[in-house]
């Protein structure tokens, strides 16, 4: 190929470049050799400039090719796609994930517009990796620096300047970028559906009406019973000689001996009812008050997506959750100023609270504190740690809230009583694989390898002592 351009060039060298293009190209299509050039490089020459149509459609190849290597020279930003079979690829991918749902949905979506630009191609519209990555960890200096696309973003989107991650680095949001791209190799295989309220609805009320068929029938089974003693008892006496005078049903049911039986089914009733109620004092399970601002999981956390992480900060460092402070939400409702269901009358309770003027986009008075109501509590001699469980035991926040992300209001969902506790702890599998914090238990380790144990449940490495969670 090389020696065939040389020729061209040689005897073409008062061609124009269209010219030499069409001449290398029809030789190359055609593989015509090194020594044929002298002989029809001038018929090539006429039947190119006699033919227009292809002629016009050379000059359309040059022009495609020219645009094709611009685009490709332009991609300053490489990210890869990734297919299924790429396991490293997948593992970066899902990592990405990760961050992405830690630290960018509250205001990005990977196909639309939220509160900032949908991040598709966005490793497209940036010049170079490092400024990308530099946008990243501190926009506003970037802005400062002068940047033209930084400053072009800044402009568009009213001047705010986006959240600073500092703590990523550079592998951190490649990763995240590879998900933006590849978001189907790092999805969570699909769960198997919920059953619906209606559904749900239905179990209970079938439930409740075997409880109620089972006792009617027991109460039946049980005047049955009391009328056969009855009358057996008075057949013995008979027989014994005693007189036995015939009483009515009604001297029957009013009698001392029907006391005496009813006094006893009170009391078993009575003390059962007081154990229970000391066993579910302070229990609220199914609270669900109504919240002075009327936040929604299902809209929040299911349509669009933000992570548990984003609003409840300490849930992997402490051992609470954290309640969030209205300053988390107005990351967001500085720029979304109206919800679907409610309009702007929730909204506005958020910008009167932290002084937000929305028509100025400005804090014009000092914020207020707000409290919300507080929905689970524990005993104050029972120690629970959310960072022990979340971080490092790998629990989904599903498992002790119940599906958070379908609530229109948040309700407690499970009992959180001691018995609860200890079953939970009697039947979670401990994630030994690629743990370090379980390191010290070589000796789970080493059976778990051998196959000599199947699996290490909570209970296993001292879930079920009390000095656990009571000291």
């Amino acid at each position: 190929m090389f020696n065939n351009i040389v020729n061209v060039i040689e005897f073409q060298q008062n061609r124009n470049y269209l010219d030499l293009f069409q001449i290398v190209l029809f030789s190359t299509f055609h593989k015509i050799k090194t020594t044929e050039y002298y002989i029809c490089t001038e018929k090539i020459r006429r039947i190119m400039y006699n033919c227009k149509s292809l002629k016009i459609l050379c000059q359309l190849i040059v022009v495609i090719l020219f645009l094709s290597f611009t685009n490709n020279a332009s991609a300053a930003v490489a990210v890869p796609d990734v297919v299924a079979t790429d396991a490293a690829g997948v593992a970066k991918a899902k990592e990405g994930m990760a961050l992405f749902k830690a630290n960018c949905t509250a205001c990005h979506a990977i196909d639309k517009k939220v509160v900032g630009p949908a991040l598709t191609g966005v490793w497209d519209r940036w010049e170079s990796e490092d400024k990308l990555v530099a946008w990243v960890q501190n926009s506003g200096k970037l802005i400062a620096s002068g940047d033209p696309y930084a400053n072009k973003i800044f402009n568009e989107y009213n001047k705010s300047v986006m959240q600073s991650f500092p703590t990523l680095n550079k592998e951190q949001i490649q990763n995240i970028l590879l998900y933006i791209k590849n978001p189907g190799v790092a999805a969570p295989v699909a769960a198997t559906p919920a059953p619906t309220a209606g559904t749900e609805a239905n179990t209970a009320d079938s439930s409740n009406w075997l409880l109620w068929a089972l006792f009617g029938f027991l109460a039946v089974l049980a005047i049955l019973l009391w009328n056969i003693t009855s009358k057996l008892d008075k057949v013995v006496r008979e027989k014994a000689g005693e007189v036995v005078e015939d009483k009515t049903i009604v001297e029957k049911v009013f009698s001392k001996k029907t006391y005496k039986t009813l006094l006893f089914i009170g009391s078993i009733l009575l003390v059962f009812n007081v154990f229970n109620g000391a066993i579910d004092l302070g229990r609220s399970q199914g609270y669900a008050p109504e919240q002075p601002i009327k936040f929604s999981h299902a809209l929040h956390v299911g349509q669009n997506q933000i992570e548990c992480q984003y609003c409840h900060t300490s849930v992997e460092k402490s051992k609470h959750a954290s309640i969030p402070g209205l300053q988390i939400c107005m990351n967001c409702h500085k720029y979304v100023k109206q919800g679907p269901k409610y309009g702007t009358e929730e909204i506005a309770k958020i910008y009167a609270s932290q002084g937000w003027d929305p028509d100025q986009s400005k804090f014009v008075k000092a914020p207020k504190n707000f409290e919300w109501i507080k929905i689970h509590n524990l005993p104050d001699h029972v120690y629970f740690n959310h960072s022990q469980h979340v971080k490092v035991g790998g629990i989904k926040c599903q498992t002790c809230h119940g599906k958070v992300e379908e609530y229109e209001v948040m309700k407690q969902f499970a009992p959180l009583s001691m018995g609860w506790c200890i079953n939970c702890h009697r039947q979670t599998e401990v994630k030994f694989a690629d743990n370090k914090y379980y390191s010290v238990f070589q000796k789970y380790q080493d059976e778990l390898k051998k196959g000599t144990k199947a699996k290490v449940t909570v209970a296993d490495i001292g879930g079920t002592e009390c000095q656990k969670c009571h000291y």
